[in-house]
């Protein structure tokens, strides 16, 4: 089951659990649970009383857009409503544009599903900032972060059309062959960007804790689980899409990594080792996923959620779910080693992705 560039990989976790007897159950739940939420809300947004400032006389101009485990289908009933209003082009001016964060953030983001406090969300975004500021100085972390959420885990939930042109917009960028050297496959620009947002995201876990009016270790130990297994699935689910380019032609490139990234990432991972070809690769595939579907279902554990938001960096030695989260983690990673390094992937990996 390769990329698709008319269909992607979407369904490729379900495929995956028919060809190896694995279930997933929390993450099905969880993309189920996604699916209701999202057709509920998008009337709420779509015909509410403040429709007219989404669009003028040329169209939609803004797109309600929402990330994290909205994007990644992974909703639970304890994920956060992160979200932003996506503008296709023109600057983030507020205007009249403050009714409509205002009218936004009634229907999203109450009560403990508030966004986090570090301003990526809740905001105008403007996708011509996005990809016309790349690298250099003025590509500033929330900037980086801003685009890197676009591209890998957001999901519309008013106006698809602008968000679609938007993610268009920025992927046109890194692959702009005046900018990326001509017929890179995989394009290196996409892939050095993507990495440098994953060592961003390692170093950034280590500099909230470091600065001396932090949280300390207050939530030192759910930022690590997700490090671990949230974040680093994420990075993986960009990470092999991209690296996948080799198999395409660079004027395909475009429209392979857009029906991709429309997928939840653990459909792009499913879909590679459904690639690969062999039982062996299928089988490692669902010991993988099947990892990270025992996290979400960690996660949709009220318990067991509270439990790791109160555990302590000095008291986690002791607690056997903290064991089993790093457990899980592991497992994780060496299904994903054994993708990236053992398989199709191996040469192009080895030939890229460090230097």
């Amino acid at each position: 089951m390769d990329a698709d560039p008319a269909h992607g990989p979407s369904g490729a976790l379900e495929l995956l659990s028919e060809r190896t007897g694995t279930p997933f159950p929390h993450l099905l739940a969880a993309r189920a649970l996604t699916r209701e939420r999202l057709a509920a809300l998008r009337p709420r947004l779509e015909d509410g009383p403040a429709t007219s400032l989404l669009a003028d006389q040329d169209g939609p101009r803004e797109a309600v857009v929402l990330f994290g485990s909205w994007g990644r289908a992974e909703l639970t009933e304890h994920s956060d409503d992160d979200w932003a209003l996506v503008v296709d082009s023109g600057g983030e001016d507020l205007g009249e544009r403050q009714q409509l964060l205002s009218w936004v953030g009634d229907a999203l983001g109450t009560g403990d599903a508030v966004p986090g406090a570090t301003g990526t969300f809740g905001e105008v975004v403007s996708a011509e900032k996005l990809a016309a500021r790349i690298g250099l100085q003025e590509d500033t972390n929330l900037n980086l972060t801003r685009r890197m959420l676009l591209l890998l885990e957001s999901v519309a939930v008013a106006q698809p059309e602008v968000h679609a042109r938007a993610v268009r917009r920025v992927l046109g960028a890194y692959l702009d062959p005046t900018a990326d050297g001509g017929d890179h496959r995989p394009p290196r620009f996409l892939l050095n960007d993507l990495v440098r947002y994953w060592r961003t995201i390692a170093v950034d876990f280590e500099g909230k804790h470091r600065e001396p009016d932090g949280d300390g270790t207050g939530k030192w130990v759910m930022r690590n689980a997700k490090l671990r297994l949230s974040r680093k699935l994420l990075f993986a689910g960009g990470l092999v899409p991209v690296l996948r380019c080799h198999e395409h032609a660079a004027d395909a490139m475009a429209d392979v990594l857009v029906a991709q990234l429309a997928a939840p990432p653990t459909d792009r991972i499913a879909d590679a080792f459904l690639a690969a070809g062999t039982q062996g690769a299928l089988d490692t595939g669902a010991r993988t996923l099947a990892a990270y579907d025992r996290w979400i279902g960690i996660l949709g554990d009220g318990d067991a959620r509270a439990r790791l938001q109160a555990l302590t960096r000095e008291r986690r030695g002791d607690d056997l779910l903290w064991h089993e989260v790093r457990d899980l983690g592991e497992r994780l990673q060496g299904g994903l080693l054994a993708l990236l390094f053992g398989g199709r992937l191996a040469p192009v990996t080895q030939q890229y992705l460090v230097f």
